[in-house]
């Protein structure tokens, strides 16, 4: 049974594609369907990349914005310039993430995820996050540890956009705006 079960989470569940398990050495979560990853697995992601920028997207289940925003990021995969990569913000224990992946799913089952580490971030959400984006955070921007978070990597593994609320301008429910505004001039 035990095999079957590992047969099947082999065959239909990996996510991260081979190339970035195998060159970053992501593990899989013993808990959830998803890869775990922390900031040097994200970072490994961007370098090997088959695209020149990678987006990273993070998700919590039950955020507003991240769920509102979604799409635009799927959207941003489409210029054919980023490979996009969504980050769950929640523990692999909490009960929720799996609301998160569920979410990922039925918009795509091709969209690539991973799980922040427990071990590296601790199990609690506000937490876990804060120091995501502590460590993800260049100097150059304002820290802030809001989700639904745009951070635009290119090849050589430098951080080159860390979005948060302020960056809307005000008008929170319209990233396309934002998007136009900040993402996509550094694409080209």
């Amino acid at each position: 049974m035990k095999l079957l079960h590992l047969l099947f989470l082999l065959t239909f569940s990996i996510n991260i594609p081979a190339q970035y398990s195998e060159l970053c050495n992501i593990s899989n979560s013993e808990k959830i369907d998803s890869e775990k990853i922390d900031i040097d697995d994200l970072l490994c992601i961007a370098k090997n990349a088959d695209t020149p920028f990678t987006i990273f997207y993070t998700l919590a289940s039950w955020c507003e914005p991240c769920r509102l925003h979604f799409p635009d990021a799927v959207d941003l995969e489409k210029t054919g310039k980023v490979n996009l990569f969504v980050i769950l913000v929640e523990s692999e224990t909490d009960k929720r993430v799996v609301n998160a992946i569920n979410f990922i799913k039925s918009y795509s089952k091709n969209i690539k995820y991973g799980v922040l580490k427990n071990e590296v971030y601790g199990t609690k959400t506000g937490k876990r996050n804060n120091k995501f984006v502590t460590q993800i955070t260049p100097a150059r921007f304002e820290l802030i540890d809001d989700y639904g978070k745009f951070i635009v990597v290119d090849k050589s593994g430098t951080i080159l956009f860390v979005s948060n609320w302020k960056d809307y301008d005000k008008d929170w429910k319209n990233a396309k705006k934002m998007i136009e505004n900040k993402i996509i001039p550094l694409l080209h």
